[in-house]
């Protein structure tokens, strides 16, 4: 025997049973308008029942609204990303406009039973137009994906990726904004192997704390073993910072620290387990974490003691207004003196591995990035702490040159740009996104290294950045002109409807920021358009009016088509006085998505935010919006955690490029105005 479980034919009877009455409850035509109409759900409804390879297809219509979709449910967790690939395949922008790629969030009254059997993130929602003729292309491609997919012969539908190319790619869709991504590839890291599962969870409290999700990380399953293992500072420190965000903050806004006492002290808060940690090394938050806990244990000796020494390093003000009080008490300042001294002779003096041993100091960025390429611990661990420490004041390093560190880039090898690409990058590109260092050829040196090695959505959104930052830099001529031939070489690798928000990101880009090469600046937007208006009808409307508008601004006559047609706009759900909050740290950005979308919802009020702390203003704005569309991309996590804790609900784009986020804008907006519309329409059972 080796212990494989093979379902007996009363077990198979058993399973297709519930599945037969989930499908039947779901298409009941009290609750669902589709089942009205048998004849255009029958293949679909048996498929879903009697198939056991291809994914469950399920239409739904709402006649009132005439709003139809159709929910597209893996028969297992693990088929998740084959299916959304066999979507965008059959289906994809030729056919629908929406939710073919990324799973719904199933809030709707109709939806609970798919979230009580299958879980949230388990459900593509294909939107299908208003459009008779497109709605039956649709539902035929639909049944011709899952006929196809029954009978096929069993098969990978992907070829597994090293495990370091993939962690990689996580640390670079965060880094450019793309969370969206970044949960796809966490998916595929735990599906595949080779990370303990300490470390998956490790990856999964980083996201979600990068998308200001502060109680998800607080009742993420297995919390309590992952801070019983002592795990890294920065997972503590993003831990701190959602207890902070969840229970501190509120209790002392409020001028009441007793309560904030009583919320550590509750055994679901973990703050036991991560009471013991190194103040100067963990951000503004989590510092505030740790005193408040101080107080609560009534150490008030160690409490003045710890506000003295964040006084004598410049970060006084992390101490909160309640705790002033422990400011005046008696601290010898000999005794802060000497705890800097030994921390400094801590440092300096403590044994090293012996692989580390006569490394030099890691004081500029061409020694972190050597270390790196080099496996030094030492740089991985100082690498970390700069991006824990993001939000806060960053950790010094000296400058170098541009030339110099261009050179290092350009003499790593694939191994050891893989390391730095992971562990460096992030923190360096973070660095310059908040300093006045121009580094246009360091920049121009790893955009190429990315052109030339892959073009998936991970690296697209780094080159997003990377380009935004070597705009700012204001090039010359001839830097602007090379960085944008390097750039464009792999355009025809890509660029396509499916990634028409990443190319449209990159046009806005260009004509957001003068130009000292004009013909540059037009060859290049010409090559990202052109395949877009070869296949514009594929593009969905928001995409389209974006196209457009970039076009008429650049003076390039590509002759897009029209958008919608007056008879399909008057079948649009109508977007009325509404206030919505879009947060980012590029006010460019920010500015160019708030004109685009009052200038085509002039009713719609768009608050911008690109506060890095968790401010009066920012909260109001989070709290009295319909919803909130965040910018994750080398955001502060105070100003995340303050938003994901007040939004009704938080929107996140798929690049940080305004075409994206105007486009993330529209289509929630679209979806708001359905519910709504919906919620007026319903009729009672």
């Amino acid at each position: 025997m080796n212990g494989r479980h093979v379902a007996s034919e009363e077990e198979v009877a058993e399973q297709a049973g519930g599945t037969q009455e989930f499908v039947d409850h779901f298409l009941h035509p009290d609750r669902n308008d589709a089942g009205k109409y048998p004849r255009g759900i029958t293949l679909l409804r048996n498929a879903a029942i009697h198939y056991r390879k291809s994914p469950m297809v399920l239409p739904w219509l709402n006649e009132n609204t005439q709003r139809m979709a159709y929910y597209v449910i893996p028969r297992q967790r693990k088929q998740f990303h084959s299916v959304r690939d066999l979507l965008v395949a059959f289906v994809g922008p030729s056919f629908a406009k929406y939710g073919y790629d990324t799973p719904a969030m199933l809030d709707r009254p109709h939806e609970s039973a798919i979230l009580e059997r299958y879980g949230a993130g388990s459900t593509f929602v294909v939107q299908a137009t208003t459009d008779t003729d497109e709605r039956k292309r649709l539902r035929t491609a639909l049944e011709r994906m899952v006929k196809v997919v029954e009978r096929s012969p069993t098969r990978s539908w992907s070829a597994p990726k090293p495990l370091g190319r993939l962690l990689a790619d996580f640390e670079a869709a965060l880094l450019g904004g793309a969370p969206e991504t970044a949960k796809t590839l966490l998916q595929q890291i735990d599906r595949q192997g080779g990370l303990s599962p300490t470390n998956v969870k490790h990856l999964e409290i980083r996201l979600l704390a990068a998308q200001g999700r502060a109680n998800e990380v607080l009742v993420l399953r297995g919390l309590r073993e992952v801070l019983l293992q002592d795990p890294p500072v920065p997972v503590k420190d993003m831990v701190l910072s959602a207890l902070f965000t969840a229970y501190i903050e509120p209790a002392l806004a409020e001028g009441d620290p007793a309560r904030a006492v009583d919320a550590l002290k509750a055994p679901d808060s973990y703050f036991s387990l991560l009471a013991d940690g190194d103040l100067l090394a963990l951000s503004e938050q989590a510092v505030t974490v740790l005193l408040v806990g101080m107080h609560g244990r009534g150490d008030g000796a160690e409490l003045s003691r710890s506000i003295a020494l964040l006084d004598a390093e410049g970060r006084g003000d992390t101490v909160p207004e309640a705790l002033a009080s422990y400011r005046r008490q008696s601290v010898h300042a000999d005794a802060v003196t000497a705890e800097l001294a030994e921390r400094e002779s801590v440092a300096t003096t403590e044994p090293e591995p012996e692989e580390t041993t006569g490394k030099a100091a890691l004081n500029t960025w061409t020694e972190i990035v050597k270390a790196v390429a080099q496996g030094d611990r030492a740089a991985f661990d100082l690498c970390r702490r700069m991006d824990v420490r993001r939000s806060d004041v960053p950790i010094q390093v000296e400058a170098v040159s541009d030339a110099e560190m261009a050179g290092v880039f350009a003499d790593l090898t694939d191994p050891e740009y893989e390391a730095v690409w992971q562990y460096a990058l992030g923190p360096f590109l973070q660095e310059l996104t908040r300093s006045e260092a121009f580094y246009p050829q360091t920049l121009t040196t790893v955009m190429r290294s990315i052109v030339n090695q892959r073009c998936d959505p991970a690296n697209l959104a780094v080159l997003d950045l990377l380009l935004e930052l070597f705009l700012r830099t204001a090039p010359n001529a001839q830097e602007y002109t090379e960085f944008l031939e390097h750039m464009s070489v792999g355009f025809d690798q890509w660029v396509a409807p499916e990634t028409a928000g990443q190319a449209l990101d990159f046009v806005d880009r260009l004509a957001a920021f003068a130009s000292p090469a004009p013909e540059a600046r037009i060859q290049t937007a010409q090559m990202l358009l052109t395949p877009l208006r070869v296949h514009a009808r594929r593009l969905d409307e928001a995409y389209l009016s974006t196209a457009h508008s970039l076009s008429d601004e650049l003076g390039l006559s590509l002759g897009w088509p029209e958008p919608t047609s007056s008879e399909s706009a008057d079948n649009e759900p109508l977007v009325g006085a509404v206030q919505i909050l879009v947060y980012g740290l590029d006010k460019g950005v920010l500015q160019r998505v708030q004109e685009r979308v009052v200038q085509r919802f002039p009713q719609v009020k768009v608050v911008l935010s690109a506060e890095k702390v968790a401010s009066r203003r920012l909260k109001d704005a989070a709290r009295n919006s319909a919803f909130s569309v965040m910018i994750t991309q080398c955001a502060a996590h105070a100003a995340t955690n303050c938003i994901g804790q007040y939004a009704k609900e938080v929107v996140y784009p798929r690049g940080a490029g305004s075409a994206s986020v105007a486009h993330a804008v529209i289509n929630a907006l679209y979806d708001l105005a359905v519910r709504q519309q919906e919620l007026s329409t319903r009729r009672p059972r």
